[in-house]
């Protein structure tokens, strides 16, 4: 049964990463200045919003295509992501900033406190893969 569960967090953590992904690479400059208006880091907004795409999809693609030695390197990929996602925006939610959360590229919503959540339980089937993942053998018997 926990390879069942941990089956269907692998599948469906790493589809949301892929579509994520797919939907922000349709209008990189929107979702640069989508970036942008998180007021954290605006000058790195175009460079952030070329690569997060292109690193959720890989992150996405490891957790839904990769072997078994590659399945924690990839969930700990996702929580760093995830746990990223989170920080930019709980602070921006703190600080009452009502902006489009650009999660799924434009046109997403206002960030909520539904979308600090949703970060919160992405961040926890992250951790949860991490730590239920069976670790990859290091191919060394050790003889008795």
């Amino acid at each position: 049964m926990k390879r069942v569960g941990l089956l269907a967090l692998r599948a469906g953590l790493g589809a949301l990463l892929v579509v994520a992904g797919a939907l922000k690479l349709r209008d990189p400059g929107a979702f640069a200045t989508e970036i942008a208006n998180y007021q954290l880091l605006p000058a790195l907004a175009p460079f952030l919003a070329a690569a997060l795409p292109l690193t959720e999809l890989l992150v996405g693609a490891a957790l839904l295509l990769a072997p078994v030695a590659w399945r924690r390197p990839a969930a700990l990929a996702a929580a760093a992501l995830c746990a990223m996602f989170f920080l930019a925006v709980a602070t921006a939610y703190a600080r009452g900033i009502n902006i489009e959360c650009g999660c799924f590229g434009t046109g997403g919503g206002p960030i909520t406190a539904l979308t600090v959540l949703r970060n919160v339980l992405l961040i926890g089937a992250a951790a949860a893969l991490l730590r239920w993942e069976p670790p990859a053998s290091s191919g060394a018997r050790v003889s008795r």
